[in-house]
């Protein structure tokens, strides 16, 4: 019996009339691989390692410093390789750091001593801090399930860690658990993965679960010259502010389900074809330039 009713999932959640989340498996997933973008010596991650460690193989491959922010990007592509070195995180979990980003650690398991015998499933998290809306475009925690998902194994993003509440992250990271076992999880399709995030509040205010879509939420980025641009060169230096514009969540969203207090649970995909725009431009024929151009030249 879990120790963590706040947590458990009191209603039945269904997505497109699958099977409820809380139907459960506790010989799946046999074997995890851990990352995120906080960096390899990360309480989120560490708290992922404890509570997968007895139930799971456990490896852990993560950033040696912080990446936050860095999406999806592969930096071994451009250099041709990584460098890794061993570390000792929890007993019975192999671990390794990577001189790259999350997408790095990815690539270097599922390619590299993972690759002929790959992990069930890939969790990246628990971020510190939540990732909502369109966040997602710019996380690391995201961006290591994204390319996992890519790779066909199945992944969960996990965000919303917060220092000021140390006791809800161990008790997060053993609802990871649950969840991982739940058929849900189990029944992700090559290409798709989940996004998670938990509001940062104390156990016993969180109010429970609900699988959500995404809220529109426009960024505000600004650029300032800095005044402390040195004379003695001819670069200039620019500091970079980045704000989100507070807007009203619609409901059935992950922005309002985290206002209430609920963990939000949104179901994603690698594949980002607008298959609609598709259909139609196909249809009714595109209005595109002919070729070659018609000022003729070369």
């Amino acid at each position: 019996m879990s120790c963590i009713p706040a947590l458990i999932l009191s209603v039945t959640l269904m997505l497109e009339g699958a099977t409820p989340l809380t139907a459960q498996t506790e010989d799946w997933p046999r074997k995890v691989l851990l990352t995120n973008d906080d960096g390899i010596e990360a309480e989120g991650l560490l708290a992922l390692a404890r509570a997968f460690a007895p139930v799971a193989e456990t490896h852990v491959v993560a950033p040696l410093e912080n990446r936050s922010a860095s999406t999806n990007y592969i930096s071994a592509i451009a250099r041709r390789g990584l460098e890794v070195e061993t570390r000792s995180l929890h007993d019975g979990v192999s671990a390794y750091g990577v001189d790259g980003y999350p997408a790095d650690a990815v690539v270097f398991a599922l390619r590299g001593f993972m690759a002929d015998d790959p992990p069930d499933l890939v969790i990246s998290g628990v971020n510190d801090g939540a990732n909502l809306s369109d966040d997602w475009n710019l996380s690391g925690t995201v961006g290591a399930a994204q390319i996992a998902a890519f790779f066909g194994v199945p992944a969960i993003a996990v965000s919303g860690y917060s220092a000021e509440q140390p006791e809800t992250l161990g008790t997060l990271a053993r609802w990871v658990v649950e969840l991982s076992r739940s058929r849900l999880v189990r029944e992700l399709e090559p290409g798709q993965f989940l996004a998670v995030s938990a509001p940062s509040v104390p156990v016993d205010q969180i109010e429970g679960v609900v699988v959500v879509r995404r809220a529109p939420r426009p960024w505000r980025i600004e650029l300032e010259r800095s005044a402390h641009t040195p004379a003695s060169t001819d670069r200039e230096t620019w500091r970079l502010s980045f704000r989100d514009k507070e807007v009203s969540a619609p409901a059935a969203t992950d922005v309002h389900a985290y206002r209430q207090n609920l963990i939000a649970i949104v179901p994603m995909r690698v594949d980002e074809h607008d298959y609609e725009l598709l259909a139609e431009l196909l249809g009714s024929g595109a209005d595109l330039p002919a070729w070659p151009p018609r000022d003729g030249r070369p």
